[in-house]
């Protein structure tokens, strides 16, 4: 990089006086350092007599490629030095269905508006798998519902919402302003899958024991978008967390409950420990706007 440096100087001022000056270097040692740099490619970059200095042909095509790589040594220094402050860099987000109809995403928008020269990878994952996925660095942060969190896991509480129904607008109970849970009794439910929300639907199982029935299950889905849809065509209703405000729902209203529904809570998780310094920017970032919702 030294040779690259004195190369480019000499060949832009056309002057080994002024390159030297340029570069605060006595103007012997800069001509040492250009022969020795001739030496090694074999080829003559520079003209020289007494009175003045040309850039050979060869010369031209290694200012350029000289130019290109010490333009790249610049931005990999700075890239460098941005990613150990947290200001560039991957932050790899695992999250499950109610985290992106939640505060996540809107979270999210604000983070990369402040540090936009970090990438953010979305990642679909159970919330029990996030765990697994942290321990072993495939996320960097999760958005998870309760479970049994794996050790090395750091865990704070991020959004508790309550149950509500969602249901075709031609419904028989799309009139009602709320409604009971002993009014779902005849209901076909559209849920989620169980090996996908297994630590979700105990949570509507319970809820519905209390009216002393078990929900009819008549279709299963991997995600809160296709059950929508399904509804939406009139197929039957489901239970979902009240984020669900947040999605735009064509043809479903929303129903709250007479009684008090079960809260479903969600948590934002990270290592305990030796996360990169874009995490950490995220951590301490969503931890305040957490704090002031």
């Amino acid at each position: 990089m030294r040779e690259l440096r004195a190369f480019v100087a000499v060949a832009e001022e056309l002057s080994f006086v002024g390159a030297a000056k340029r570069l605060n270097v006595a103007q012997p040692a800069l001509s040492r350092t250009i022969s020795m740099l001739e030496a090694k490619l074999g080829v003559q970059l520079l003209d020289r007599t007494t009175r003045s200095t040309h850039v050979t042909l060869a010369g031209k095509v290694f200012l350029a490629e000289a130019h290109y790589t010490l333009a790249q040594m610049k931005r990999a220094v700075q890239l460098t030095q941005e990613a150990e402050i947290g200001l560039t860099g991957e932050l790899r987000v695992g999250y499950m269905d109610f985290a992106i109809h939640g505060p996540m995403v809107p979270l999210l928008a604000e983070f990369k508006r402040t540090h936009p020269l970090v990438k953010v990878s979305l990642k679909r994952h159970r919330s029990d798998a996030q765990s697994t996925d942290l321990n072993a660095n495939r996320i960097d942060v999760g958005f998870a519902v309760r479970h049994r969190f794996q050790g090395n896991i750091k865990v704070r509480p991020f959004t508790q919402e309550p149950l509500v129904a969602v249901i075709n607008r031609h419904n028989r109970l799309a009139q009602q302003d709320r409604i009971s849970v002993s009014d779902l009794a005849e209901e076909s439910f559209i849920m989620g899958d169980r090996e996908g929300w297994e630590l979700y639907l105990p949570t509507v199982e319970a809820f519905c024991a209390t009216a002393g029935f078990v929900p009819r299950i008549a279709l299963e889905a991997q995600d809160g978008a296709t059950i929508f849809s399904m509804v939406a065509a009139g197929l039957g209703i489901t239970l979902y967390p009240s984020c669900v405000r947040n999605a735009e729902l064509p043809n479903l209203v929303i129903k709250e409950f007479v009684e008090d529904a079960p809260l479903v809570e969600t948590f934002f998780l990270t290592k305990q420990s030796g996360y990169s310094s874009a995490t950490d920017k995220m951590v301490s970032y969503l931890q305040h706007l957490i704090s002031i919702r």
